[in-house]
């Protein structure tokens, strides 16, 4: 049994998970794949390979890519504000620390939206002066409102602080998603089928699932109260419904930018492919060499370090385009290198890729209620094993 064969078994047996499965490659050369435990824990079913997960905020990144791409066509910019896609931003305030309102200083841009320095917020951002208003309007569990009125929703809420002055996690990609359906006149769907899904034959990454392949969606574990997405208290290890807030069916189709899709291990692996060089399995480039090295940047200053969600700290970490980026290995809490990115999704999914050692590493399981660092323990294991 290898060292990430004991980290999966330690987490089944301990309860804190049903079931694991993880992919780790080092040069394209698989150096651990594995399954273990079960897809439902009180049943008893074997967890198998192939199974589909809901990869809530790992959408993220395909959206945001999906952006960069509009960019480099010239039919977006980071300068690209959003009020000028959607008005009522333009009358977005800021909640002071006294109460009170005031007017933006500078219009959101796309910039701000990518790097989540926007002033928006999530429900479960403990601290956060806005975050009460998120989950007064429900932010996250409505799949019945279209991405158009959930972000009129937002623009109706107060930021928590002017934009660029500060970092927080938020709704900022489900924003970006909106930014692009109004910029190409497509659905979202259509736009990363165009743009990424296709192009790199993610064939089993949607925002539904087809009746056919619903036996393959791993069940939920855990709770379902997203207000309490970021927390030391783990949850009970038992089966939830999120059909609700997170639909498979195609009935219901739960667009968004920040956590709508669902996929599996070997399409997030072919995604993970493309991020370590910008390009398709055959070798031609989604994105220029430039433009891929750019997205994959810091750009969080020192004066907004560090990054926190509620409680947790990302030590060692800054922000690029598309998710987290380490830019100080003497501050990381576990093994990593300096250019490592990646991110993750509230169901503990994670990824994780080192374009310097051309590492990348996928766990996905289904567990939603309290925080757990067993990516840090898969990922300091991928880099012992170098």
């Amino acid at each position: 049994m290898d060292q990430f064969s004991k980290i999966a078994k330690s987490y089944i047996e301990k309860n804190q998970i049903a079931g694991l499965e993880w992919e780790i490659r080092h040069f394209g050369k698989v150096l651990s794949k594995g399954v273990q435990g079960f897809s439902d824990i009180e049943k008893k079913t074997t967890l198998k390979p192939g199974q589909i997960y809901r990869i809530y905020s790992m959408t993220k990144p395909i959206v945001s890519v999906a952006a960069m791409r509009l960019i480099e066509a010239n039919k977006l910019s980071l300068y690209s504000t959003v009020q000028e896609f959607i008005p009522s931003f333009r009358y977005l305030k800021v909640l002071k620390p006294n109460g009170e309102l005031e007017r933006l200083k500078r219009p959101i841009n796309l910039a701000d939206l990518l790097t989540h320095t926007a002033g928006l917020s999530y429900n479960f951002n403990m601290g956060c002066s806005v975050a009460q208003f998120y989950q007064q309007e429900n932010i996250l569990n409505d799949p019945n409102i279209s991405l158009e009125e959930l972000v009129e929703q937002i623009a109706s809420l107060p930021l928590a602080f002017q934009p660029g002055e500060a970092w927080r996690y938020s709704v900022a990609t489900d924003v970006i998603g909106r930014v692009l359906e109004l910029c190409e006149n497509k659905s979202l769907s259509d736009i990363l089928e165009e743009q990424i899904l296709h192009p790199l034959e993610m064939k089993d990454t949607a925002f539904t699932v087809e009746r056919a392949n619903h036996k393959k969606i791993m069940p939920m574990h855990g709770n379902t109260d997203t207000n309490k997405l970021i927390s030391f208290q783990q949850a009970p290890l038992k089966i939830v419904n999120v059909e609700k807030s997170h639909p498979s069916k195609a009935d219901v189709v739960n667009l968004r930018g920040g956590t709508g899709l669902f996929s599996t291990i070997n399409d997030y692996q072919l995604f993970c492919n493309f991020l370590l060089d910008g390009k398709d399995k055959n070798g031609l480039p989604l994105i220029s060499k430039s433009m891929h090295d750019f997205m994959l940047t810091n750009r969080i200053s020192d004066a907004l370090l560090p990054l926190r969600l509620g409680p947790v700290s990302l030590s060692g970490y800054g922000w690029n385009l598309i998710g987290r980026v380490m830019i100080n290995e003497g501050s990381a809490m576990s093994l990593s290198e300096n250019g490592e990115f990646g991110w993750s999704g509230a169901a503990k999914t994670f990824f994780w890729i080192d374009r310097k050692n051309q590492l990348t590493g996928i766990i996905m399981t289904q567990y939603i209620g309290g925080h757990l660092t067993i990516s840090d323990e898969f990922r300091a294991a991928s880099y012992s094993a170098l």
